[in-house]
């Protein structure tokens, strides 16, 4: 049997490396604002329109439209990457009080890409876009707070805005607040909560998601267990490439027979993004 809360502290750990990840999709899909054209835009592959647009809401007074621009520039979008243009709008959309902006030139200041490595600059930065409502922000602020990089470590602190971005819709937060769920740390125990917060980052293909919702029906932490489901996730997990989803399937076929692995991995071929995860 799978020792499943140490074996999710290990996920835990490992998603630490990569809390300062930045999505583009998620800010842009949280916009409901003047830019949503450029954002339209954007998503269609229409750089120059997006560009525009951006410009255009920068100049109305929708500071945010800065941080698209600098995004665009830093990435390429639709002409040569210009990560030095890009980091001008960052501090422009900052000063002005954009929170996209404030957490990725903090990101940046983390990073030391493009700006001197400044951890408590960049934490003052990052979790000031926290504070006025940045998801991103919110998620990357608990991570520092986790670690202790930039500011004093605040493991209660760190869930709470762990909390904050998990109710925003960010994935990573979804997952990190699961974890302290199973734990009861800093907040009380609630498997239940936790295995709904799986299905949802495992229904939006997310791996680590998709790798704890299989430990979930591999151990029945929250659910029955169901080792055909459990196996399901894990394979499904292992081929969007989680490091440890491979060994949990092969550890689990040891227990299952030869007519059950087959079901599952049918179940993982109909797998399908989105699609509704039950438990029952």
């Amino acid at each position: 049997m799978l020792n499943f809360p140490s074996t999710f502290l290990k996920t835990k750990i490992m998603m630490g490396a990569v809390a300062l990840a930045f999505s583009v999709s998620a800010v842009f899909a949280q916009e409901a604002t003047v830019l949503e054209d450029g954002v339209t835009a954007l998503n269609a592959g229409d750089y120059q329109v997006a560009a525009e647009k951006f410009s255009e809401g920068f100049k109305a007074g929708d500071v945010n439209g800065a941080f698209y621009l600098g995004r665009m520039l830093e990435l390429g979008l639709g002409g040569t990457p210009d990560l030095k243009a890009a980091i001008g709008l960052y501090i422009a959309g900052s000063a002005k009080g954009s929170g996209p902006a404030k957490n990725r030139l903090g990101v940046l200041h983390i990073q030391g890409t493009g700006v001197l490595q400044d951890y408590e600059e960049g934490a003052k930065l990052v979790c000031a876009s926290a504070n006025i409502g940045d998801v991103n922000g919110a998620y990357n602020c608990a991570s520092l707070l986790l670690e202790g990089k930039g500011l004093e470590k605040d493991e209660a602190a760190a869930y709470s805005w762990f909390k904050k971005a998990s109710d925003l819709g960010h994935l990573g937060a979804k997952n990190e607040y699961a974890n302290a769920l199973i734990e009861g740390k800093y907040v009380e125990q609630d498997v239940k909560v936790a295995v709904e917060l799986f299905q949802q980052t495992a229904a939006e293909g997310n791996p680590v998601g998709l790798y704890s919702l299989g430990q979930a029906f591999a151990a029945g932490l929250g659910v029955d267990q169901n080792l055909i489901k459990a196996h399901s996730y894990f394979n499904v997990a292992a081929a969007l490439q989680h490091p440890q989803a491979a060994a949990a399937r092969a550890a689990l076929e040891q227990q299952m027979l030869a007519g059950d692995v087959r079901k599952a991995q049918q179940l993982a071929k109909a797998w399908r993004p989105n699609a509704l995860v039950k438990t029952e």
